[in-house]
């Protein structure tokens, strides 16, 4: 295997197809992965592995499964805080959102991506940066529905502030104006 075209990402789940270790990447260095730890029954007992780490050549390619965690609320409704504010994704783990492979959809014509190791969603410009492991574009009927649903709230909830100048207490405005929208839509969060 060559691990130029192996495409491996933190979160991803791999199995070490000498050692028979599985589990999920937590970090990438050089030419290897390090596994988390995982806990395995022996004699009724259950043992904690210590994390593992693997090289990248003998991961097993029909093993690999990607990261497809999508977005829940709670990081909705800070994605549309850090666009209120103008801001592209805030991005809090450098190393991990370029290591990791972006999760897509297609909104309103637009590529919309998200990468572990970044609040929010990824400007078109952080896309070209942190999107370099790949592009996962997945068919997400429900993610669809969610972001259009917050996406009126969060327009609705830009109408009462719009006035106001920009700064905290615009965002504390904005966030109970949001929480109203979203409570209209029967969304919790």
């Amino acid at each position: 295997m060559d691990i130029t075209k192996v495409k491996i990402g933190i979160g991803d789940s791999v199995c070490d197809k000498y050692t028979g270790s599985c589990g999920r990447v937590t970090d990438i260095i050089n030419d290897e992965v390090m596994l988390e730890p995982t806990i395995i029954k022996r004699g009724g007992l259950e043992v904690t592995e210590p994390p593992i780490k693997a090289k990248i050549v003998n991961l097993e390619s029909n093993h690999i499964k990607r990261y497809e965690g999508i977005p829940s609320d709670h990081e909705l409704l800070l994605h549309f805080g850090v666009e209120e504010l103008a801001s592209p994704g805030v991005v809090l783990d450098e190393a991990r959102a370029r290591a990791t492979p972006c999760s897509c959809f297609t909104y309103k014509c637009k590529d919309l991506c998200w990468s572990k190791g970044i609040i929010g969603m990824l400007a078109a410009d952080q896309q070209d940066i942190y999107c370099v492991a790949g592009k996962a574009y997945k068919d997400q009927p429900k993610l669809v529905e969610r972001y259009t649903r917050f996406a009126e709230a969060a327009e609705e909830a830009h109408k009462k502030i719009e006035a106001m100048p920009k700064g905290r207490e615009r965002l504390g405005v904005w966030l109970t104006e949001m929480s109203k929208e979203l409570s209209k839509r029967a969304i919790e969060v």
